[in-house]
C-alpha cells in the first residue's frame, strides 16, 4: 500500500462530534481577554464546526499514515489483540519404503501471544471572553478547526515517540502527571529499555549499525522499516558526503532537492516532538537544559506498531454566563507496540549519542 492510500485510509480514524451546554461557573482570571499575554485575539465563535481530525493530517500528523495496524474507531475500553508469529522451517524428508509407518513430526505449528490496548483520555479547553466574540473574525471557524485538529494530530505522534509513565527517572525529564507523556511506554522507552547503541558521529553506517540490531527476520524487509529522527540529527544526515555528491546522483541530487525520504531504501520521518538527550543517561535533563546535547533517532518496524481510537475527537462548547464560552476538546485512542512477543525478536531499537 502506498502512501497515499494509507493517508486514505487513515483519515477513517477519527471524526469530530460538536455538542453546546451551558457552564454556570467560573474563576477569577480563567478567561481569556485582548489583554492575556501571549494570547493575542483568539477569537472563537460559538458554533464550532470541524472536518474530521484526520482530514489535516497531510499538514500536521506524519507518523500514523505510515503505520499499518489501525484497529478502528469506536473501540471498546480494553480489548485484545492475539499475535501469531512464523511457522518453522520445514524438516527433511525421505521416502517411504517400509510397510510400517509412525506420525512423530516436531510441533511446527507458529508461536502466539497477545498485548492488550486500553484506552487513555485526552483533553484541551480553551476559554475566550465575550469582548474576542464581538469582534470574531469570518475565518474564525476555519482558524479554530486548524489549531484543534493540529494539537490532537501532534499529540498523537508525540504520545507513540516520548510515551514514560514513570514518575521517576523519566525519559522526558521532570515528572509532570498530566503530561501528554505520561500514558503508556513506547517508542523512545523501549528503544532504550532494548539496549541502545552509540554512535557519536552521524554517518551512513551509522543507520545501518542500527538496523543490523533488530531482529534478523526484520532487517531484509526495508518498506516495513522506518527511522524517525528529530532535525538537528536530519540536517546533519543532509551533509553525509553520500547525499551530497551531485555527479552521483544528478540534478535531482538531495543536494538541490532539499529532501532525504530515504536511506538505503529506509523512510525517514522528521518529527518535531522528539528532545535531544544527555549523554550518559539517553534522557531528557529536566534541571539543566544545557546537558542535553545529543541527537538520537529510532529504527521501528512499522507493523509491530498496533493502535485505535476509543472515542472521536469530540469538542464541546460551553456558555459560561456574563464572561464568554470555554471549549472542550476531548479524545481517546492506544497504542501497543509488539516487541518480543511469540518469539518475535525486538523491533524497536534507538541509535544515542550522536554529535549535532
Amino acid at each position: 500500500m502506498n502512501i497515499k492510500e494509507l493517508v486514505k485510509e487513515a483519515k477513517k480514524v477519527a471524526w469530530i462530534e460538536v455538542k453546546e451546554e451551558v457552564v454556570e461557573e467560573t474563576k477569577a482570571n480563567e478567561v481569556m481577554n485582548t489583554g492575556a499575554t501571549n494570547f493575542g485575539a483568539e477569537l472563537v465563535p460559538t458554533d464550532v464546526v470541524s472536518d474530521p481530525l484526520l482530514d489535516m493530517l497531510g499538514n500536521f500528523s506524519k507518523l500514523l499514515p505510515l503505520l499499518p495496524w489501525n484497529h478502528g474507531n469506536n473501540m471498546a475500553i480494553s480489548e485484545r489483540v492475539p499475535i501469531i508469529g512464523e511457522a518453522d522451517l520445514f524438516s527433511a524428508n525421505t521416502e517411504w519404503t517400509t510397510g510400517a509407518w509412525t506420525l512423530t513430526p516436531a510441533n511446527q505449528w507458529p508461536d502466539t501471544d497477545k498485548v492488550v490496548i486500553s484506552q487513555w483520555q485526552y483533553i484541551l479547553t480553551v476559554d475566550v471572553s465575550d469582548r474576542e466574540l464581538n469582534y470574531a473574525p469570518e475565518r474564525l471557524e476555519t482558524i479554530i478547526r486548524e489549531r484543534i485538529n493540529a494539537s490532537a494530530s501532534r499529540t498523537i505522534d508525540a504520545v507513540l515517540i516520548n510515551g514514560d509513565d514513570a514518575s521517576s527517572n523519566n525519559i522526558n525529564g521532570t515528572y509532570d502527571s498530566t503530561a501528554y507523556y505520561t500514558q503508556g511506554n513506547w517508542l523512545r522507552k523501549i528503544g532504550i529499555a532494548n539496549t541502545a547503541v552509540s554512535v557519536w558521529t552521524i554517518t551512513s553506517a551509522s543507520y545501518l549499525s542500527v538496523k543490523g540490531v533488530l531482529d534478523a527476520r526484520y532487517q531484509a524487509e526495508l518498506n516495513d522499516l522506518l527511522f524517525i529522527e528529530p532535525g538537528n540529527v536530519y540536517d546533519k544526515s543532509m551533509l553525509l558526503s553520500e547525499v551530497i555528491t551531485i555527479d552521483k546522483f544528478g540534478p535531482n541530487a538531495t543536494v538541490s532537492s532539499g529532501v532525504l525520504a530515504k536511506i538505503f531504501n529506509i523512510d525517514i520521518l522528521v518529527a518535531r516532538d522528539f528532545p535531544a538527550l544527555t549523554t550518559t543517561t539517553w534522557v531528557v535533563d529536566g534541571t539543566t537544559a544545557g546537558n542535553n546535547t545529543k541527537g538520537s533517532f529510532l529504527c521501528v518496524y512499522k507493523p509491530a506498531v498496533q493502535y485505535w481510537f476509543g472515542k472521536p475527537l469530540q469538542i464541546e462548547v460551553g456558555r459560561v454566563l456574563g464572561k464568554g464560552i470555554k471549549i472542550v476538546a476531548t479524545m481517546e485512542f492506544w497504542f501497543a507496540i509488539v516487541n518480543s512477543k511469540a518469539w518475535l525478536g525486538k523491533t524497536v531499537w534507538m541509535w544515542v549519542n550522536a554529535t549535532v
